[in-house]
């Protein structure tokens, strides 16, 4: 026998054994058709969540440039320029109001009885000033309501109008379709035979043909009474002529221009009086000659206003690019009201921002600096106890942090605003503990573990090469983080910084029950006061009144629209992210 027959057999590797097949399938095939399925399953639904939000809110800007020609049509608009002078004479009068507030309580601190304040706040010298200011503006007040009640009339008819000849046009295709030969009565017919045979008071029950659909004399009845109906509602549509129409509202400028120059008359003889009142506060002095400044520059802004009203054009064109900058650039979100409804996007826009300005003020530093601390100074041991607990963050759910905001948070701030130590703070104490403040610190809670996660995923991809290279030079490791580390993963730090505003500003529930949900433009002239204030956003007006909206309807496609809005911020984000990580990018170098 030989060696080379004594030598061992060389067994095959075991990847060289044939592999099995499933449906004439390997193994690999099979995995890779598994994971590129759900790829494309993930594909395709995002395309189709995409084609339903751009098909629901596309309808948006058509409707609602019909619903501002319609505005404009039924004199509405004309009416909203009436009421300008009205609202800042309303103005006026809070103002005064609040001097009358104070005043009563500057002589409350002064040690008088209650009866000893009204005899000086009821006075005769007072009661001429402040009672006499309200009643000046009684006839405007008048003559704008007789105008807006004539104005909504119309705008309400040409809206019944066109309810009704979609109603009939819905009734006629119906009377077509029961004259067709051989047409047999349905369940849901009969039901509207018996309820038209008792709107219209049929001295016969039909109860006992209902059990016999086919029946000429049932389909004949039927037929009678939907001709009825057609009839009845042809008669209650009544032709409306927005160009004769519009009169009732326009008319009567001469008796307005009248009403103006009195009410003038009246302000400055009410104003000539408040010199007769001694407040015997410097403040109270200053307020009052602010009163008369806004007055007069109320009074000198008539003409203006008059020329605005004449120039006014009912048939003027209303373009879609107005419809939509009116979204875009709009101040006021009405919906439900008696005269029009306006959907504008800034004070949704300026509160979102708002809070997540606040969440990145707190979540950048935090979650970039645990992530550069947990990644390059830390032990192992502390690692192993910050990162898991900065991580479940993530998994508190956020109605749960909502109600944390809305039952603790936002009270323990309010509480401590009003600490008297602190009272020298201008915008302390604060009236409302749900505010953006409130919000922006519980986002920023949220926001950390996302900046967290990718900062340190970022410089965990930083090369050893450049560590050693660094500290082969000398440098020491605190040099080495920050001069070394931290710039050469900049780029991906700045893609988790607005990956986690995307975070952010996608939020909804936290908003939803901490914001305040005030729909109002913040007040930036507030300083950081404006911090305290409620506001609205975004995804929570969406969350808030989806749920209420009549489907199709306008203001269920604004909803939509608002949507599409965010649907880009978040587009920019990530593409945004995506452009850094490409653009700066040193770890490759």
């Amino acid at each position: 026998m030989t060696d080379q027959d004594n030598r061992p057999k060389e067994s095959k590797p075991a990847f060289h054994k044939r592999r099995r097949l499933l449906f004439g399938k390997d193994t690999d095939s099979i995995i890779k058709a598994f994971f590129g399925s759900h790829a494309m399953i993930a594909i395709v639904v995002l395309a189709l969540i995409t084609l339903f939000l751009f098909k629901e809110g596309a309808g948006f800007i058509g409707l609602y440039h019909k619903s501002i020609q319609d505005y404009r049509l039924s004199g509405l608009e004309y009416v909203d320029i009436l009421k300008e002078k009205r609202d800042d004479y309303v103005s006026l009068t809070r103002y005064l109001n609040d001097i009358k507030a104070e005043w009563i309580d500057d002589l409350k601190a002064q040690g008088l009885s209650q009866n000893e304040i009204s005899k000086i706040v009821f006075g005769p010298e007072a009661k001429a000033v402040f009672m006499g200011y309200m009643r000046v503006g009684s006839d405007l007040r008048k003559f704008v309501k007789e105008k807006m009640d004539a104005a909504i009339e119309i705008r309400d008819q040409y809206l019944t109008n066109k309810n009704l000849k979609e109603t009939l046009a819905n009734l006629i295709k119906e009377i077509q379709k029961v004259e067709k030969a051989g047409y047999q009565l349905i369940d849901e017919d009969l039901i509207r035979l018996n309820h038209l045979s008792r709107k219209f008071n049929l001295p016969e029950s039909l109860s006992e043909e209902a059990g016999t659909r086919s029946t000429d004399a049932l389909q004949a009845t039927y037929l009678s009474l939907l001709q009825r109906e057609r009839d009845q509602l042809e008669e209650s549509i009544k032709p409306i002529d927005f160009d004769q129409a519009i009169i009732e509202v326009t008319r009567d400028q001469d008796q307005y221009a009248n009403v103006l120059h009195e009410l003038v008359l009246a302000i400055n003889q009410v104003l000539v009086k408040t010199d007769s009142i001694e407040f015997g506060s410097e403040n109270l002095d200053k307020r009052i000659e602010t009163f008369q400044e806004l007055n007069a520059q109320y009074i000198s802004q008539i003409p203006t206003h008059l020329k605005k009203i004449d120039a006014w054009d009912q048939n003027k064109p209303v373009s879609f690019w107005f419809a939509f900058g009116s979204f875009i650039t709009g101040k006021d979100w009405i919906t439900a009201s008696d005269q029009q409804d306006w959907y504008g996007l800034l004070p949704l826009l300026t509160g979102s921002l708002l809070i997540s300005s606040i969440a990145l003020f707190f979540a950048i530093p935090l979650g970039v600096g645990a992530a550069i601390y947990v990644n390059q100074i830390a032990g192992p041991t502390e690692r192993n106890l910050i990162k898991p607990y900065i991580e479940f963050i993530s998994a508190i759910p956020s109605v749960v942090i909502g109600f944390f905001g809305v039952v603790v948070f936002g009270q323990a701030i309010r509480l401590f605003s009003q600490i008297d130590a602190l009272q020298w703070v201008p915008f302390f104490p604060i009236q409302e503990r749900l505010n953006a403040f409130t919000a922006g610190c519980l986002l920023a809670l949220m926001a950390i573990p996302t900046i967290f996660t990718l900062a340190e995923d970022a410089i965990n991809n930083i090369p050893g090469s450049f560590t050693a290279a660094s500290l082969a030079m000398g440098a020491s490791k605190l040099q080495t983080t920050f001069r070394v580390i931290v710039p050469s993963a900049l780029s991906g730090i700045i893609s988790a910084i607005m990956l986690g505003f995307g975070r952010v500003i996608g939020e909804t529930m936290v908003v939803l029950l901490c914001a305040g949900n005030r729909i109002k433009i913040p007040d930036f002239t507030e300083g950081l006061g404006v911090l305290f204030e409620p506001v609205h956003t975004m995804t929570g007006i969406i969350a808030q009144e989806m749920g209420e909206v009549v489907k199709n309807s306008l203001h269920y496609r604004a909803l939509f629209m608002i949507g599409i809005v965010l649907f880009f911020i978040s587009l920019l984000i990530n593409y945004g992210a995506q452009w850094i990580v490409k653009k700066y990018d040193r770890s490759n170098y």
